[in-house]
């Protein structure tokens, strides 16, 4: 067990050694979005509530008994009377969230006998509200409700591509003449704004299919023009101006070209600015699995921020069994790729299932084969995961009550209010019996789901630490996975240990807190403390939330060097600052060009290892120097020496 006085030895050591300031120093500022503490509920207004049926049949494309087409849902029903215990917007807040998520409002392509883009993403009229959702005037009254209630709201848009309009004849690109006029505004009707090479699957044009591509057969917009990227500007700082939108979600963010965001995004910021909205968020759809792939889309391509497809990937492995704590570990190590003076892994939006890869609980049930008992715990234990690690939660609508689905896309996009859907009558529900010819406002006083999730909300509120706070991995072995959170108001830790074996598990794990003992927060355990050491078990498929009765109270700091190598999946370098503590530190990263006297960040790491990730492309040719520079808990600040490093000329 370590002794104060031995880390009393430490400190007078290491002040001598690594020029320290003990007086109090700002903490490092690390980037943080406007959604950065928020909870999103995800929801398709089609599949939500009908509050006015005289807009069913409107253009057509209506029939309930068919996933592929509209159902009814409306901005009126989402919206409700806005009034407690009220099946819309009330009914949301209750359950937690902070923030809605919807899907595209826009006008959609006429419908075919193959579908209608109940969906929203094939949009053709940018500037109104589909007639089936609804009325410009609806759409007000849902985000004068939405403020009412305090629930910020974030659109879906899409920049990539339109609904399909445009027809090839050979390699040759037409509109027909039926639509010459459809889009709106009007320079999307114009045949030179779009790639017009084919699908994305198998284009003919002069590079790489994915950013030319017409996707799934979608009219693929020349992003790369200025006509297209300032007219999208134009397009969607009208729905911020008119509606006050708190963010957007960007949908095939991956398919635009590589300068996109770079060209629009800060016209959308200054308008959201102007408009009195400040810290709007905007996170991308691009579908890469593995961090060192989804890092070049937020570090070079400079999207605000991205949904994390490896958290949901790495989360549902985890809890279904699939994989063991290692997982998570290799997962929130490889945070670092996101470092930036700009970018950090806690502004990442995490999830479990959505509308195209599946709900929660089918992708859980589909990763391993449990006992069917399990279903409930494992999914219960992926929320906690969700909701108390780094990053910005969003749950899918639906799956706060259960709802499975038999599959991604059609199938997960089922009726929360009474279906006609022979398939989603009867299909099972996590926690619940099938629906039947109920439906799911009834059913969520019910669902032991909602329950857990609006405890976790409660927990996240009262402990504003939990909410996306500072978080330091304390141990992962086995089902075993451990973190500490900080809240750096109070100045307090948690601790949340997960468990995903059908058996309880014990651990022995040090922390920044000595005196005062702990708290449970969430679940039920035994601790024991000696010193800094924490003992405690976690009962079987679920997990705990422990709080200091103190303030953390351990603030020795011992620093070594930095050392530097070239990163093999990335191309970028790495520098690690080696730093031993207990304490829940950060480390802010600092270069400047040989000769060159003042200092830039390279951002803040908030958890060890302590590193960056530095792109050669901007120090091409570039002999650079490296610091670090370590706030502990108390304020005091500690820096590394500094180390040397070359950029080699292309």
């Amino acid at each position: 067990m370590r002794r104060k006085s031995f880390f009393a030895v430490l400190t007078t050591i290491f002040l001598a050694l690594t020029s320290v300031s003990f007086a109090a120093s700002p903490v490092p500022n690390i980037p943080k979005v406007g959604l950065s503490s928020d909870l999103i509920y995800f929801v398709m207004p089609d599949r939500y509530k009908n509050g006015d049926t005289t807009n069913d049949r409107t253009g057509g494309g209506f029939d309930p008994r068919n996933t592929a087409f509209w159902h009814g849902g409306d901005l009126k029903g989402l919206t409700g009377s806005c009034q407690p215990g009220d099946d819309g917007l009330a009914r949301i807040k209750s359950l937690g969230f902070s923030a809605v998520w919807v899907t595209p409002l826009v006008t959609q392509v006429p419908s075919t006998g193959a579908g209608a883009g109940y969906h929203g993403y094939w949009g053709v009229d940018f500037l109104n509200v589909d007639p089936h959702l609804g009325t410009n005037a609806d759409l007000s009254n849902f985000m004068t409700c939405a403020k009412k209630l305090n629930l910020k709201v974030i659109l879906d848009i899409v920049a990539n591509h339109t609904g399909d309009v445009i027809k090839y004849d050979g390699q040759n690109a037409y509109i027909p003449s039926s639509m010459a006029n459809i889009k709106n505004p009007a320079w999307l009707n114009d045949l030179s704004n779009y790639h017009n090479v084919g699908d994305i699957a198998h284009c003919w044009g002069d590079g790489d299919c994915t950013t030319l591509g017409d996707f799934y057969g979608l009219d693929d917009l020349a992003t790369e023009k200025e006509t297209v990227w300032r007219g999208w500007a134009d397009v969607y700082g009208r729905w911020i101006k008119n509606y006050g939108f708190a963010g957007f979600r960007v949908d095939t963010a991956k398919h635009v070209d590589t300068q996109f965001f770079k060209n629009w995004q800060p016209l959308i910021q200054q308008t959201a600015k102007e408009a009195g909205i400040s810290n709007f968020t905007v996170f991308g759809e691009v579908s890469e699995s593995n961090p060192f792939s989804l890092m070049p889309y937020v570090r070079e391509n400079k999207i605000q921020t991205v949904l994390d497809f490896p958290f949901q990937a790495r989360a549902t492995d985890y809890v279904s069994g699939a994989s063991d704590s290692s997982a998570l570990q290799d997962l929130f190590n490889a945070d670092d790729y996101y470092t930036s003076p700009t970018s950090s892994a806690s502004n990442l939006v995490t999830y479990l299932g959505n509308h195209d890869a599946g709900r929660a609980g089918f992708v859980i049930a589909s990763k391993r084969i449990n006992p069917a008992n399990q279903l409930l715990p494992r999914t219960e234990l992926g929320y906690a995961l969700l909701y108390l690690s780094r990053g910005i939660p969003a749950v899918y609508y639906g799956d706060e009550v259960g709802m499975m689905g038999s599959g991604g896309d059609q199938m997960a996009r089922q009726d929360m209010f009474a279906t006609k859907i022979a398939a989603w009558q009867s299909e099972p529900r996590i926690g619940e019996k099938p629906i039947g010819y109920g439906n799911s406002f009834t059913a969520t006083g019910l669902s032991p789901i909602a329950k857990y999730l609006k405890l976790l909300a409660h927990l996240r509120q009262t402990n504003p630490g939990l909410a996306n706070g500072q978080m330091q991995p304390r141990f992962a072995r086995g089902p075993l996975y451990v973190v500490s959170k900080k809240d750096g108001k109070e100045n307090r830790e948690y601790v949340i240990a997960f468990n995903n074996s059908d058996k309880a598990v014990s651990a022995v794990i040090n922390t920044a807190t000595s005196t005062g003992g702990w708290k449970t927060l969430l679940g039920t355990t035994k601790v024991g403390v000696s010193g800094t050491k924490l003992r405690f078990n976690v009962p079987a498929l679920t997990a705990i939330v422990l709080k200091a009765n103190n303030p953390i109270n351990q603030f020795a700091v011992k620093v070594g060097v930095i050392k530097t190598n070239q990163d093999d999946l990335t191309g970028y370098y790495q520098a690690t600052a080696s730093v031993t503590t207990s304490d829940l530190v950060t480390v802010e990263f600092f270069s400047r060009l040989e000769g060159a006297t003042t200092w830039d960040s390279l951002g803040v790491d908030t958890n060890s290892p302590y590193s960056v990730f530095i792109n050669p492309q901007d120090f091409l040719g570039q002999k650079i120097e490296l610091k670090a520079v370590v706030t502990n808990s108390k304020g005091a600040s500690f820096e590394l020496p500094s180390a040397k490093l070359s950029i080699p000329a292309p």
